[in-house]
């Protein structure tokens, strides 16, 4: 019943993983995101109102559709993991990595015995135990493992968490990074840009595929992304492609009712 985990699978083939992110307390959005051909629909626990009750019917219609179902974890604590690892995630991405410890702290909580130190238990990623003899065995090499950079203070540090090899991915978070760095959002900046760009170049040194959240993507950045080596890239989130079409049809039916109006004055003089 555990099939391989195709980020993993795509990653070791350098292959690009594309995936969506929500935002919303809505399944339904998951289900679309999965259905919509994202091979990893990652569900937003730290900065949404999403439940744990709600996070597990995500999971169901993330698989429905073939999608690996991942969270990233509101902390880096080993209750908050082993739930959404319990509820059958696939991929956990752990926020705000500093150094070698929260690394291995991470891992200890994520992996079994004797890689870590998580609890056995009969939930639902075993088939509430009618596979968990199998699952047991296979998932610590099934479950995708990717660190959050988002604090100036990890970028001294890069060398040495990046020594974990159970790291399959690194994501920047850029608006945390940049405000640790006392320029919040400025991404053209040229110290927020050496830094990125440091961060990219030791993932690459250590063998560690390159993760981005494109939060406002088009055909045109993504494609710039992959070129420059990205492989693990969230494309936008539930919450923005709703503004986003929403204002673009917006605008179109305001700026068709100025027309109408001038229609009318026309037709009156």
């Amino acid at each position: 019943m555990i099939k391989r985990n195709i980020v993993l699978e795509n990653l070791s083939n350098n292959k690009v993983s594309l995936g969506g992110w929500v935002m919303s307390n809505s399944v339904v959005a998951a289900e679309i995101m999965a259905q919509s051909g994202f091979s990893w629909v990652c569900v937003d626990a730290e900065h949404s109102q999403i439940s744990k009750e709600t996070a597990a019917n995500m999971f169901r219609a993330i698989e429905l559709h073939g999608a690996e179902p991942f969270v990233r974890v509101s902390i880096n604590d080993e209750v908050e993991i082993k739930k959404y690892m319990d509820m059958g995630a696939r991929g956990i991405i752990v926020p705000m990595i500093k150094s070698f410890e929260d690394v291995k702290r991470a891992v200890s909580y994520i992996k079994y015995s004797p890689e870590g130190n998580r609890s056995f238990a009969l939930p639902r990623c075993t088939g509430y135990g009618e596979w968990s003899n199998e699952y047991f065995k296979v998932a610590n090499k099934e479950t995708f493992i990717a660190i959050m950079i988002e604090h100036i203070d990890a970028i001294t540090e890069l060398d040495e968490i990046f020594s974990c090899k159970d790291i399959d991915a690194v994501f920047v978070g850029p608006y945390d990074l940049s405000g640790s760095m006392g320029i919040p959002g400025k991404f053209e900046d040229p110290a927020f840009k050496s830094v990125i760009h440091l961060v990219h170049q030791k993932a690459k040194e250590h063998g560690i595929a390159m993760g981005y959240h494109e939060v406002h993507p088009t055909p045109e950045n993504i494609k710039q992304l992959i070129v420059d080596g990205v492989r693990f890239i969230a494309c936008g989130m539930d919450t923005i492609f709703l503004i986003d079409k929403s204002t673009e049809f917006a605008q179109i039916a305001s700026a068709n009712l100025k027309i109408e109006k001038i229609i009318k004055q026309i037709k009156v003089i």
